[in-house]
């Protein structure tokens, strides 16, 4: 596929990922499925640009589908990720959609790579909670300095929904850290 074959020019891991990721999800909707959603590491370095990176690109999408365009494009599966050695590329397939639900996915942010192509990513609320939750339940600190850079992110992009990120703060008991790292006020 001549597309696949450009990103082998791309030098960049991150500018790789983004495209690869903006095909795929083309590809993706074109065979009639809903576009897939980055979540996980592959979209906090996304919404940081490339300030933050990471290995692998965590998706939601259908399996079907999913299987199907990473096979015919050269991956093979090894244990739960697919790779693609010459693109340097890993796909972990983390379910068909958001384990927080509809609204979640309602939520999505939509950020275009070129003119004809964009890409789906989880929201940086939803983001921001997932990181808090690895900071509280794994005692990983570098979430909790991501997770304020991503609120930092988000409130230069377009403000933080504050009052949707306290309710999904308080559903998985996190209320406490969030409330700890909003600025007063908020």
């Amino acid at each position: 596929m001549k597309d696949i074959e450009k990103l082998l020019s791309i030098e960049d891991p991150v500018k790789r990922k983004a495209l690869f990721i903006a095909l795929f999800s083309r590809e993706i909707v074109q065979r009639g499925g809903k576009a897939p959603i980055i979540v996980g590491d592959e979209a906090v370095e996304i919404y940081t640009q490339g300030n933050y990176t990471t290995g692998d690109i965590d998706i939601k999408s259908p399996l079907e589908l999913t299987e199907a365009v990473l096979k015919e494009w050269g991956f093979i599966k090894a244990g739960r990720p697919w790779l693609n050695k010459e693109l340097d590329i890993y796909v972990d397939w983390l379910g068909s959609s958001l384990e927080e639900g509809g609204e979640a996915e309602k939520r999505t942010a939509l950020i275009k790579i070129t003119e004809e192509l964009e890409i789906r990513v989880i929201s940086i609320e939803d983001l921001v909670i997932d990181r808090l939750g690895a900071f509280k339940w794994w005692g990983d600190t570098d979430n909790l300095m991501w997770a304020k850079v991503l609120i930092r992110v988000k409130k230069s992009i377009d403000g933080l929904d504050v009052a949707y990120i306290r309710e999904r703060a308080k559903k998985v008991d996190l209320l406490d850290i969030l409330e700890e790292i909003l600025v007063p006020g908020e």
